[in-house]
């Protein structure tokens, strides 16, 4: 387990519980995941901030096309997950935050 997601996990847990050792296995493990999905959406996020959002490429008559990154289409596959993990843990999440999914 990588250092950033490491530290969004021990911040996660400890918003949940004074005790991390009252919070039930299964909830830690969904806390677990849903670390992991924060950190990689950061990762994605980082990447497209200095990469951008589309590439150009030739199509096969030789016209440009701009097409999408998939590290920006992962990136919105990504916060779907982020979303349902939030509401089946129960974590409320901020109007303009929720907007963004």
């Amino acid at each position: 387990m990588n250092e950033r997601r490491m530290t969004i996990l021990a911040k996660l847990l400890a918003e949940d519980s004074d005790n991390i050792k009252d919070i039930p296995y299964r909830r830690r493990q969904a806390i677990g995941t849903l670390a992991a999905i924060i950190a990689e959406e950061e990762q994605l996020q980082a990447d497209i901030d200095e990469n951008g959002m589309t590439y150009k490429t030739t199509g096969d008559k030789g016209q440009h096309i701009e097409k999408k990154r998939p590290a920006y289409e992962e990136l919105g596959r990504l916060r779907d997950r982020k979303l349902r993990f939030s509401k089946e843990l129960g974590l409320n999440l901020h109007a303009a935050f929720a907007d963004d999914f």
